[in-house]
């Protein structure tokens, strides 16, 4: 069999086309030719396989260098089901990302628009033509047809239209017998619909014609088409957003879970609400307190909370007196008004810690505990280490961990056999996280099945405290903290604690920690938000050694010189514009009659009534370690306002310093003689009512 690919593509000297098709997990190149830059060709000479079906794409090489590629998440698809077919002429287009790209997301081919797809039937013609058009405007209830002025195509009469095969998402064909077709004919795509006997919907524009060149026996031409657009109005729907923590039912043990995601779906169903975003679900257990409730400080950006696991889809434990001992704490807990989640949390871990002692051997013998290990050891196995070394330090904070500051790649792969101690001593939570994929993967599935979109939400940080940060430091800046700079709702700013992400090392590896991430993602959601994702492009990034955000500054950001500064009339000095201003009177303001044991505490006299902090007291973080300390045997509300005092005496600075590199657009820049202003400070002090110098 002979294919000739045909694409039109304005190219510059020294560029050339690749023919790109994919086939079993490969992409088999193929340079394509010109005369004039402008209409470029392949041949291809292949053997019909049984699944009769080629994908492919093109893009632009310069030499050795792939420069663009056409849009793939919905690549070219040709089918090779003419039987007497021979020769194929194909004549593309190049595919951008089109504006309504969001239509072919799992969203809509999945779940709103979601519609049975289909190879095309063979067909005998002894010359046939193919039509090919994407229409992702139609609905889930929506087929598309082709009609025309001959008779083959209906001769423009709705009822004889032709309906065409959806045979990838949003792209229908149509095989035409050439003998039947006059050699100029004019069509248009219609919409029908399948519930009922309607008028069809007509696409917008003139009308489309096509002129046939001569054909032999055996020859298909395959004409892939402009987009079909219709007057139809954008999609819109409604939803619903929840932590499914919050979703208890009469069945659950304490707490919301995945069983409980179902009926959530099933009511936003009935509802006629087409989106139901969950809050982040993932593992946060750190001290198993109160405190692990939190769910955008996870401890794993991939494994799901044991809090989650659907008791009723799992077997029934088979101890009669754990039995009852558990089903009457279940409804204890249940009945409760709000969610005591250390004991709800702590006994479904007990709880899964049985059923592991009775199921866990035949369960991860199983088929599908070995493909879901084999497909996800790469996270699993690191995370189960932590859970375990977390357990036997009583810490989740590695840097304080006797040993084991990092995982040795001898212990990593002792984990993935079944045979060494080190896999029993973890195996436990494979065991759960098993159970919770698959619990998840189903209530994915049902909503896909209801036509509901199921959203997830990824924070924006990582904890510092957890497996990403263990053992992949090289993506974080571990000596810096995420944040908001202070506004009207926060005058000291916003800390959140989690370390900002090392972009030069994220664009070195293509950025394959956050790939990898989202298509974890993408199998348990067909949508999902990214808790502010202008972290993407800019965040507020705050000393390790500061606990408010207003020591903070923008990165990237630009720094201003020295001379930059004095150029508005400013005469720079740093050791009184980057360092506390501590005056008498401030600490009088502040501190009314505690100020002189503050003084005789915390602060050094530097020259008649100014001060500064002692070395030991002159960081936020070091004034937070005091007053942890103190507050144990002192008044801890009289030591809470001296602390935030001492805090504020610490933020009042004009400028920073800026120490780290500053990035723009991938390049780094030395940044040792800039400062960054800290308006926002000011004004942030003077509510405090320290004086705005």
């Amino acid at each position: 069999m002979r294919i000739v690919f045909n694409l039109e593509y304005q190219t510059t000297f020294g560029e050339e086309l690749m023919l790109n098709i994919l086939a079993e997990g490969k992409t088999e190149k193929l340079v394509m030719g010109t005369l004039d830059g402008l209409h470029w060709m392949c041949e291809l000479s292949k053997t019909v396989k049984a699944d009769k079906c080629i994908d492919y794409f093109y893009s632009v090489v310069r030499g050795e260098e792939q420069t663009r590629t056409e849009w793939l998440t919905e690549p070219h698809r040709l089918e090779l089901v003419a039987a007497k077919g021979a020769r194929y002429t194909v004549y593309d287009h190049w595919i951008d990302i089109p504006e309504d790209a969001f239509l072919y997301s799992s969203a809509f081919t999945e779940c709103v628009a979601a519609r049975e797809k289909k190879l095309s039937e063979e067909t005998h013609f002894d010359k046939t033509v193919r039509l090919k058009v994407r229409a992702p405007q139609l609905r889930n209830f929506e087929r598309l047809a082709v009609i025309g002025d001959c008779g083959l195509l209906g001769n423009w009469e709705a009822k004889r239209a032709v309906d065409m095969t959806e045979h990838a998402g949003n792209e229908w064909v149509i095989s035409l017998d050439a003998d039947n077709l006059p050699k100029i004919f004019e069509f248009k795509f219609v919409g029908l619909d399948d519930a009922v006997d309607v008028t069809p919907l007509w696409e917008t524009g003139a009308n489309r014609t096509i002129e046939l060149p001569v054909l032999k026996s055996g020859d298909v031409i395959v004409y892939e088409l402009p987009q079909a657009y219709f007057p139809i109005y954008p999609w819109k729907g409604a939803g619903t957003v929840i932590p499914i923590f919050s979703l208890r039912s009469e069945g659950s043990f304490g707490v919301g879970d995945f069983g409980d995601l179902k009926m959530m779906v099933d009511w936003c169903a009935k509802t006629k609400q087409r989106v139901l975003q969950v809050l982040p679900i993932n593992d946060t257990n750190m001290t198993y307190t109160w405190q692990d409730s939190y769910p955008y400080n996870s401890i794993s950006i991939y494994a799901l909370h044991p809090q989650y696991t659907d008791f009723r889809q799992l077997p029934a434990l088979k101890d009669e007196a754990l039995k009852v001992k558990f089903e009457a704490l279940r409804l204890e807990l249940n009945a409760l008004p709000q969610i005591d989640y250390e004991r709800m949390n702590n006994a479904k871990l007990e709880y899964l810690r049985a059923l592991y002692a009775q199921e866990g051997k035949t369960i991860m013998k199983s088929e599908a505990f070995k493909k879901f290990f084999d497909q996800n050891k790469a996270w699993l196995v690191p995370y189960a280490a932590f859970c375990h070394y977390r357990d036997l330090y009583g810490t989740a904070t590695f840097q304080d961990w006797p040993d084991h500051h990092e995982l040795p790649e001898s212990e990593r792969e002792a984990m993935t056999k079944p045979t060494t101690k080190l896999y029993k001593e973890v195996a436990f939570w494979y065991f759960v996280q098993f159970n919770l994929d698959q619990q998840m993967r189903a209530a994915h599935a049902h909503a896909r099945k209801q036509r509901v979109i199921l959203k997830g939400d990824i924070p924006i940080g990582i904890s510092r405290d957890g497996v990403e940060a263990w053992v992949e430091p090289k993506y974080f800046n571990l000596n810096g903290q995420a944040g908001a700079p202070p506004d009207a709702f926060s005058v000291n700013g916003q800390n959140w604690g989690f370390p900002t992400y090392n972009w030069d090392a994220m664009l070195e590896d293509g950025c394959s920690w956050w790939v990898r991430r989202f298509r974890k993602m993408a199998e348990y959601f067909d949508a999902y938000r990214i808790d502010h994702v202008l972290g993407f492009f800019r965040i507020w990034e705050i000393p390790f050694d500061a606990v408010h955000g207003l020591l903070g500054l923008f990165s990237p950001s630009l720094g201003m010189t020295r001379e930059e500064i004095e150029a508005y009339g400013l005469q720079f000095q740093e050791e009184l514009f980057t360092k506390p201003f501590i005056a008498d009177w401030t600490l009088e303001k502040i501190f009314g009659e505690k100020a002189q044991y503050v003084k005789d505490t915390f602060l050094n006299n530097l020259h008649d009534d100014i001060w500064e902090m002692k070395p030991e007291y002159d960081t936020q973080r070091k004034v937070e370690a005091w007053y942890k300390a103190t507050a144990k045997s002192d008044d801890t509300a009289e030591l809470a306002n001296l602390r935030d005092g001492l805090y504020a005496l610490i933020s009042d600075v004009l400028f920073v310093r800026e120490t780290s590199s500053i990035r723009h657009c991938g390049t780094t820049t030395s940044s040792s003689s800039t400062v960054s202003t800290m308006t926002t400070s000011i004004a942030a002090i003077t509510s405090s009512g320290i004086r705005k110098r």
